[in-house]
């Protein structure tokens, strides 16, 4: 019955694979045909508006006229055009909805685009437009035998005969429940779109056909973008739930996960598959995703390409970038091409500049506007212009001579290129005389065909991850890249980490000579890309600039044999047996980077060499070869040596297949130095190496004295306003101490020195200043003078090892991380500030790896991940608005409106795939919140408004405003963009004189910190001046704060019984200035007086000390051998002829040492027959040198939560020994007892009122201050001639001249320095 009814003329299916049908004779609603299922078809033919339709379509066509309409085409594709559940996706689908052909219409290779006139399959998805036109006119369109008839005659000439063209059938309207049929339009009446429309269902399906696809492609694409995020990954398990649960809630034509796939494949062949299979020489399998095609993604998208810088840049005295380093200046060849008023000019070719004199470039470069030149080309800032660093050429008779001096010269007064000169007959002929360069055009200009030429440099990581959940390690090396022509603050960014390569099996130096082919294959070949800033075709050429990457891994890359090994240092040659390094020599060599020549596998010592994984199966090989060759078997000579040797020579040179012998080792060999190539990362050298070691060491001291709860209850009252450190929970850290990360050891080396200025050591406490001052000048983003940076730089460090070398000698041999911090001050030099190589970015980005491992099939886990990555980046640049070369169009397309604007309208799906957000809105300046209350209703509203005579700043102004109506508010927003709460304290700038805080004369005598003194007066200050927010800390040391309160502890947002103790500050108006916190350093540097900048070197007797070191390793390693008691102080059996004021060494320090153990019985019987049993007794501790009490001294302690026992503070101070008085600055402090001090009136006071937007103060821009606004309390004003952010010059003996000699221009005066608001109304 179902096949009867439908016929396949008036009814028929939608597709093969529905049970849906529609109508060709009723005609269309809203523009489709009417579908339902195939049960309801023989009840549809028994409707009289069907039946109606029918006689009406019969009618209105006569058979004349039918013939005429018999010429149109039916060979186009009858798909239906509704209800294809999973329809087939071919590349040509995404130009149905969001393709923008209204590309530049340019060329790849410069031919001329053509369109394909190939019908497609009956298959395809897709009609070609020109057969569609056709059809669509043959539709409508009647044809006539011989010439073409009048026919407004003929219909007169019928008219006035009395005769009706037209059949009108009338239609019976007895049934009157058709009027209310709801499925019928017009209340039953039907008109026809087109009075000649046939039911001719292959021509009139086209029309109809891409709406409905567009309904499926914009579901394919939001399924398709749900399914790529990089953090939220989905199984197939979970993707058929997904599905499963939206078609429950009533989703109609939802795509399949055969159709997503099928999507994903079309797209890859559309934009490009850039996964490649690799097969290594020993027999390894992985796969790479090619590094020309996450390039040219980059070029191609106006997401990366707008914020690169395509030349380094010379910055003048400071750095910001890594394109301001030595390396991407100086010692990389140089971009090759440059563009000058529409034409392209290269590098090591002669041109032509506005002078007539001919000039021969060899680099090009930015650098700052010369303000005395009126006529330069500025490169998309006004401040910098794009210089040439070549030779003169002068045009003589005996020929072209080159200057043997270079000149900098604007590349904007170049007029004529090579390509000009030699264009013009006999120019050329006259030849070149000297040496330094050739009349031959560069070879990238017959390669590139007339585009322009970028070289884009790419930052390397490295490093071993698990791929499993669990805690199982499941090893993998991975390979992720960056372009380094982006600035440093969007290579932070997650979505422009570049995932190359990945495998279980395969060794880490084959995957990296995977890397180093694909680089290789692209800089050899040249990557065509699209420019999308200059709407142009480019080539690019990359190369590899740095590799980043913990210390383990870049040994392996350098063929290093590690930490371990006797010859530790990979950067230099540093290092030798034990005995070597307890010398003078060797220990003094430790202090001081040894740089030789370029380190190759030939010039290493055998101890320091790693054997390479790369070579491995040539060496097995060779080993097999020696092996067979010489075995003796019964009855056969033995083999020559000569014979011997001649065949492993000849295998030897077949393993290597023509590479060279170092390409063999190590594939990075063959690049640039790859030992300077390889700079000292911060993360682990500073915070999980030095900072870890000591914190290590800092904890085992407090617990050792029994003082681990006095550094909690510190650490929990610590002022954390303006650290931007959210890491300082204080039981957290007290409890897994030993399990910390790297945001713990950041955000404790900012507050060490405050926390634990009585609870450890001289000596410990001085190396936590040095910490803190050492991990601001790392962490800058922003060096304003290298020479004076590197030079403070080397001084910091140099005076930590030796504050290192003097509590704890022997580790700076055991731990060489202590050496790597010499090459730090070399490599910034190199790469720019050292924020720029750190690797946290891509240690957040294992995650995501990890991620791509679990929700694979791990069948094949380097084609999965590679894939996946592959497909994420497609979607990331499809949906950013990237272009790509569509071969059909022969053209440079991207996504359409829809797609371009999807992010716009839904920012959730942007963060997904880790987009930045560019529709966030940027905090104004002086802009703030104002309080709110909870009503009665449980809603937030303001609260009422105050009368300004009632406020607190009417009082300070003394102003009456009657009609301004002004709010509380709870907190403003600073000029960094900062939201500044009550009671927060912030830098500002304000016109009157009024001193907040004054400065103290000197640095405090044992913490060495800026000392603040709280004024009386009270300034009021307009949002807008409001510069940021800075750390204070009160003086509890001054101030005897030694009482505690106890507070609730919070637990699911509940406040328990529980309670925590916090130390009560006494309201006293005494503060320390926080120099050692990172966030706003550069404002920091500003308010510190010039007196107040420069701490004193800790260790002055540098030499002193470092014997003193030398003589504990070696009492230490003699008693070692002697067997004897190691604790034991040496020199303590001298006479006392000796120099006991130098020579005499304390007890071994603590970081040396490990607790002492007492030694268990033997048996139960031997302890029972010495005497009475201990069991159930606490076991006397071996006195100990370290830090702690005695033990009965510890045991009162225990409990103590407060600090009003000073005594026992002492008596445990009391117990360090140092070596000598004199070899630390300053000495000791001692306090007096404490005194009662005057209580102060309170600090606290009520909110602060807003005023609303049309108060007194005017919104203005941010100028800069000049001397006449800014003030600063109790301080002097630089001189004009001082800068705004100058360091003070360090009394260092190895500082360049060029640092002693900077004495830099003033900028602006000094912020003041102040609260952020007065408290109260």
């Amino acid at each position: 019955m179902k096949d009867d009814v439908i016929d396949g003329q008036i009814l028929k299916f939608c597709d093969d694979f529905s049970n849906r049908v529609f109508c060709t004779v009723c005609p269309k609603k809203c523009g489709t045909y009417r579908t339902m299922e195939s049960r309801n078809a023989a009840k549809h033919l028994k409707q009289d508006i069907h039946i109606r339709n029918f006689k009406l379509a019969r009618l209105s066509h006569p058979p004349g006229m039918k013939q005429r309409l018999g010429g149109i085409r039916t060979n186009i594709s009858t798909s239906a055009p509704t209800g294809d559940p999973d329809p087939p996706v071919s590349p040509i689908d995404c130009n149905d909805f969001g393709m923008d052909l209204d590309a530049p219409d340019t060329p790849i290779n410069g031919q001329s685009p053509a369109v394909s006139n190939t019908v497609p399959d009956e298959a395809d998805s897709e009609y070609p437009l020109l057969n569609l036109w056709d059809d669509i006119k043959g539709s409508r369109t009647l044809q006539f035998d011989g010439p073409s008839p009048d026919l407004f005659a003929e219909l007169q000439s019928s008219l006035n005969s009395g005769n009706i063209p037209f059949t009108t059938p009338l239609i019976p309207t007895n049934q009157e429940r058709e009027l209310a049929d709801d499925s019928a339009s017009d209340f039953g009446i039907e008109i026809p779109d087109d009075p000649f429309q046939v039911p001719s269902v292959p021509s009139l399906q086209i029309v109809q056909r891409i709406p409905s696809r567009r309904k499926h492609h914009v579901k394919h694409f939001i399924t398709s973008l749900l399914f790529s995020s990089p953090r939220l990954p989905f199984s197939e398990a979970q993707k058929k739930a997904v599905l499963n649960w939206v078609k429950e809630l009533g989703a109609r034509d939802l795509p399949t996960l055969g159709a997503i796939k099928k999507l994903h494949t079309g797209l890859e062949d559309l934009v490009g598959d850039p996964t490649e299979k690799v097969t290594s020489q020993s027999g390894n399998v992985f796969y790479i995703n090619s590094v020309a095609k996450a390039i040219a993604k980059d070029y191609a998208n106006p997401l990366t390409r707008l914020a690169m810088q395509d030349y380094p840049e010379d910055s003048g005295k400071g750095m910001s970038q890594v394109f301001n380093g030595k390396k991407m200046l100086l010692d990389m060849p140089s971009p090759p091409a440059v563009r000058v008023h529409g034409a392209v000019y290269f590098t090591d070719e002669l041109l032509q500049d506005c002078t007539g004199g001919y000039f021969i470039p060899q680099r090009f470069f930015l650098g700052a506007a010369d303000t005395s030149m009126d006529d330069t080309e500025t490169c998309e800032h006004s401040d910098k212009v794009l210089y040439a660093l070549g030779r003169v050429v002068e045009r003589t008779d005996a020929g072209f001579i080159i200057s043997e001096d270079q000149e900098i010269i604007p590349t904007s007064m170049f007029i004529r290129s090579f390509a000009d000169i030699a264009a013009n007959y006999g120019e050329l002929d006259c030849g070149l005389t000297v040496k330094y360069g050739s009349l031959s055009p560069n070879p990238l200009r017959e390669r590139s065909k007339g585009r322009m030429v970028y070289t884009v440099p790419l930052i390397i990581f490295m490093d071993d991850v698990s791929g499993n959940i669990s805690k199982q390690w499941n090893k993998h090396h991975a390979i992720y890249m960056s372009n380094a022509n982006l600035p440093r603050e969007m290579l932070e960014k997650e979505f422009l980490v570049r995932f190359v390569a990945s495998s279980p099996h395969a060794p880490l130096m084959e995957l990296m000579r995977a890397m180093k082919e694909s680089i290789c294959a692209a800089a050899k070949s040249g990557v065509v890309a699209w420019d999308c800033k200059d709407n142009e075709e480019v080539m690019l050429i990359p190369y590899g600039l740095f590799l980043a990457g913990d210390n383990p891994m870049q040994a392996e890359e350098c063929s290093h044999a590690g930490l371990n090994c006797n010859y530790f240092c990979r950067t230099c040659d540093v290092g030798g047996t034990k005995e070597y390094k307890e010398s003078a020599a060797g220990y003094e060599s430790i202090f001081v980077a040894i740089y030789g020549p370029q380190r190759t596998p030939l010039k290493r010592p055998d101890d320091n060499l790693r054997p390479p994984s790369t070579s491995n199966s040539i060496l097995h090989a060779l080993v097999e070869l020696g092996k067979r060759l010489r075995k003796r078997t019964a009855g056969s000579q033995a083999l020559s040596e000569t014979v011997i040797e001649a065949t492993f020579q000849k295998e030897f040179e077949d393993l290597l297949k023509g590479r060279e012998l170092d390409d063999a080792i190590n594939p990075l060999f063959g690049m640039d130095n790859i030992h300077m190539d390889t700079p000292t990362e911060i993360l682990h050298t500073i915070l999980l190496g030095v900072v870890k070691y000591f914190w290590g060491q800092t904890a085992f001291l407090l617990e050792k004295a029994k003082l681990l709860h006095v550094f909690q209850d510190r650490l929990e009252s610590i002022d954390k306003d303006g650290l931007n450190s959210p890491c300082l929970n204080a039981d957290y850290i007290c409890r897994y101490k030993g399990g910390l990360i790297g945001k713990h050891f950041k955000s404790l080396a900012q507050v060490m020195p405050i926390i634990t200025h009585d609870l450890i050591p001289p000596t410990v406490l001085n190396a936590w200043t040095v910490i803190g001052e050492l991990v601001v000048l790392i962490w800058h983003t922003r060096i304003v003078d290298t020479e004076v940076y590197l030079a403070n730089l080397s001084r910091k460090i140099e005076d930590f090892l030796n504050i290192t070398s003097q509590r704890a000698p022997s580790i700076l041999i055991s731990k060489p991380k202590f050496h790597f911090l010499v090459h730090l001050p070399a490599f910034i030099r190199r790469f720019g500030p050292a924020i720029v190589f750190y690797t946290e970015r891509y240690e957040s980005f294992n995650h995501v790896f990890r991620l791509s491992c679990i929700y694979s099939n791990r069948q094949a886990l380097s084609r999965d991940t590679c894939k996946t990555f592959a497909r994420q980046d497609i979607m990331k640049h499809i949906t950013t608005g990237g272009y790509w070369y569509d071969p059909t169009v022969r053209k440079w397309v991207r996504g359409g409106e829809m797609i371009l604007g999807y992010f716009d309208e839904h920012p959730e799906q942007a963060r997904l795939l880790g987009i930045p957000n560019s529709g966030c809105s940027v905090p104004i300046s002086g802009s703030g919140k104002i309080e709110t209350t909870l009503t009665a209703a449980g809603k937030t509203a303001r609260k009422d408004a105050v009368p300004w005579k009632t406020t607190r700043c009417a009082r300070i102004l003394r102003t009456d405003r009657p009609d301004v109506i002004h709010h509380p508010g709870k907190s403003v927003v600073t000029r960094q963009g900062e939201h500044a709460h009550l009671d927060s304290r912030v830098i500002f700038r304000h016109p009157a004189d009024g001193k907040v805080f004054t400065f103290a004369d000197t640095l405090h005598p044992s913490l060495h910190l800026p000392c603040l003194t709280l004024a009386d007066n009270e300034v009021v200050s307009a949002g807008i001046d409001l510069i940021c927010i800075v750390n204070l800390q009160h003086n509890c040391v001054d101030s005897r704060c030694t009482d505690f309160d106890q507070k609730p502890i919070r637990q699911e947002r509940t406040e328990t019984s529980q309670t925590k103790a916090l130390i009560q500050h006494k309201p006293t108006p005494k503060f320390f200035l926080n120099v050692y916190s990172i966030h706003n350093y550069e404002h920091i540097l500003l308010v510190i007086p010039d007196t107040l900048r420069e701490t004193p070197l800790w260790v002055v007797n540098v030499a002193e000390v470092r014997a003193v070191a030398l003589r504990q390793l070696r009492d230490k390693r003699a008693a070692k051998k002697a067997g004897g008691d190691v604790s034991k102080p040496a020199g303590e059996d001298e006479g006392e002829g000796g120099d006991t004021r130098i020579l005499s060494a304390p007890a071994p320090p603590a970081f040396d040492r490990v607790p002492t153990k007492t030694r268990k019985p033997a048996s139960k019987a031997k302890t029972k027959a010495n005497g009475p049993s201990t069991r159930g007794r606490k076991k006397p501790e071996v006195p100990n040198a370290i830090a702690g009490p005695s033990a009965q001294t510890a045991s009162t302690q225990q409990d103590s939560r407060t600090f009003s026992d000073l005594a026992s503070v002492q008596q445990h101070q009391a117990h360090f020994v140092p070596p000598a008085q004199h070899l630390y600055a300053p000495p000791p402090q001692s306090f007096p007892s404490l005194q009662p001090v005057p209580p102060l009136r309170p600090l606290h006071s009520p909110p602060l009122h807003l005023p609303s937007p049309y108060s007194h103060f005017p919104s203005q821009s941010y100028t800069r201050p000049t001397h006449q606004d800014m003030y600063m309390a109790a301080m002097h004003p630089l001189p004009a001639a001082q800068a705004y952010m100058s360091l003070p010059r360090p009394p260092y003996h190895q500082q360049s001249q060029h640092a002693q000699d900077f004495n830099p221009p003033s900028q602006y005066p000094l912020p003041q320095f102040g609260m952020t608001h007065p408290r109260g109304s």
